[in-house]
């Protein structure tokens, strides 16, 4: 076997030869020598992940000069087609090079140098082409039952970039809480919430750091804290559910969603529709539908839960994020029925802060060792595994978004903030790892953590 070809196919097995880090790089070709980071390097580049980079690794930006020993260039500007949106191409010799089609392939590209020099000013040289397999990965969290602190948010997104992940759901409505103020009905607002200023804060730091912010106002179910101030919009019988037969039901839906489509300025607006115990079929898919027209004619998709989906016609356009098989359809069906899919599977997914299944937190090493994206798993009680056998789908779909970690507070207060950002870490670290999908930094768990302490921040 030649050398190039030897090299090759060493480029796309996991081993020591590769630098560490966390998603693993997808190609790597070593080369002698090794680059170090001097007290005289500089940051050559310019733009926003230019200038973070020189902030965080304390060294000056040198906008135009020719790169010298040393000195980090980051830019954009490639012909590799290959890269995509999110991938980035790294030279490592006297000094660095970061090269991507994107800012955010730039972005991705200084995350993997941070992780280089983590414990030392000195990498080994050589050059790496690195790019997602799945474009949506993230972390959703439960901000209505339990209300989290802008500075906790923050905290998360930093991991999240620091991981490759890009994706930050945030559920801020639920039966326990509704958590952004209101203008528009300043009535359903609970005492502990972000103001608006906050979070245009939230958006806009996570932005710099190539997340989007997806917001959540579940509905027509998980509404009691909306609805205690509005007795007569409630489905007869029910406390946390919206009479969706009534106009003025909609108007109050209709009110809520334009003034927070102003306030997130992405691409999504998630709706929720779970667990509704009203209209079924016909009824509850127009009312999604309804929702979907609105949120469209703002420029904006609509993402939903799956488990109300039985009967009516849903719009293809609607992303579904499949999470039980217990209700609604499979992820075959759905992407038969031409929507996009995210895999929220209970199992490996979930993170549950109390409740009736509490401590569902589904074991990394397994998650890790076992689990793929294409693989989706419902529910699953006291088991590291799931209850009923993984679903799989056709990994080469397109249409499978990726995976987010969801935090689900179901009693708010059985974890502190503080354990629960400790309790999700190790699985936001897989999370990275399997949605970024790599041939991976080791063949077991117990390695995947030898290699995170090298890297870790």
């Amino acid at each position: 076997m030649s050398l190039a070809i030897l090299g090759a196919v060493l480029a796309l097995l996991p081993g020591p030869h590769r630098p560490p880090t966390i998603p693993a790089l997808r190609e790597w070709q070593a080369a002698p020598g090794a680059f170090e980071l001097r007290p005289s390097s500089r940051i050559v580049g310019t733009g926003a992940e230019a200038t973070l980079l020189a902030r965080e690794l304390k060294r000056p930006l040198a906008p135009g000069a020719t790169p010298a020993p040393g000195d980090v260039e980051p830019r954009l500007g490639s012909a590799d087609r290959q890269l995509g949106r999110e991938g980035y191409r790294l030279e490592v010799g006297d000094s660095v090079r970061i090269e991507a089609r994107t800012a955010a392939g730039v972005f991705y590209g200084t995350r993997t140098l941070l992780q280089l020099l983590r414990h030392g000013n000195r990498i080994p040289a050589g050059s790496a082409r690195d790019w997602p397999r799945y474009p949506e990965r993230g972390l959703m969290i439960d901000n209505g039952r339990r209300y989290f602190t802008p500075a906790w948010i923050k905290r998360e997104i930093e991991l999240l970039a620091y991981l490759k992940l890009n994706q930050l759901h945030l559920h801020f409505s639920d039966n326990e809480g509704f958590r952004i103020e209101s203008e528009s009905h300043p009535e359903v607002v609970s005492d502990q919430h972000l103001t608006k200023r906050q979070v245009r804060e939230i958006v806009e730091f996570a932005r710099r750091r190539h997340v989007r912010v997806i917001p959540e106002l579940d509905m027509p179910g998980h509404l009691r804290q909306a609805l205690a101030a509005h007795p007569e919009l409630r489905l007869p019988g029910s406390t946390d559910a919206l009479d969706i037969s009534l106009p003025a039901a909609r108007r109050f839906c209709r009110e809520l969603i334009l003034e927070y489509l102003d306030l997130f300025d992405g691409r999504y607006w998630h709706a929720g529709a779970d667990e509704y115990q009203g209209a079924t079929g016909a009824a509850y898919a127009d009312f999604i539908n309804w929702i979907d027209r609105l949120v469209r004619g703002h420029g904006r998709t609509l993402r939903i839960w799956h488990d109300g989906l039985s009967g009516g016609r849903l719009n293809r356009d609607v992303v579904v994020e499949w999470w039980t098989d217990h209700a609604g359809p499979t992820p075959r069906e759905l992407l038969r029925q031409g929507h996009r899919v995210l895999n929220a599977g209970w199992w490996p997914t979930y993170y549950v802060a109390g409740g009736p299944l509490s401590e569902v937190h589904p074991s990394p090493k397994v998650a890790y060792e076992t689990w793929q994206v294409n693989l989706f798993g419902g529910l699953a009680i006291d088991s590291p595994i799931p209850a009923n056998p993984l679903q799989p789908v056709a990994a080469s779909s397109r249409r499978v978004l990726g995976a987010e970690l969801h935090v689900w507070n179901d009693v708010p207060f059985r974890e502190t903030p503080a354990e629960i950002a400790r309790g999700i870490a190790p699985r936001l670290r897989v999370l990275a790892q399997k949605t970024w999908d790599t041939p991976p930094p080791a063949g077991g768990y117990a390695g995947f953590l030898r290699v995170w302490n090298r890297v870790r921040p």
